[in-house]
């Protein structure tokens, strides 16, 4: 299965159990592929960073 993640459901995956961190671990451990595009990635780190 192929995903796309978006900010909200990374962060939330990151800080606390719950869905958003079961599809992370779903990602990690291959079972799903997620998708992301330089633009998604580039708001991860400024959230991530403080500068949103």
């Amino acid at each position: 299965m192929r995903i796309i993640l978006d900010t909200n459901t990374v962060i939330s995956g990151l800080l606390w159990r719950g869905k958003p961190f079961e599809v992370l671990e779903l990602v990690r451990s291959g079972q799903v592929e997620a998708y992301t595009s330089e633009a998604m990635l580039e708001e991860l780190l400024d959230v991530l960073r403080g500068n949103y």
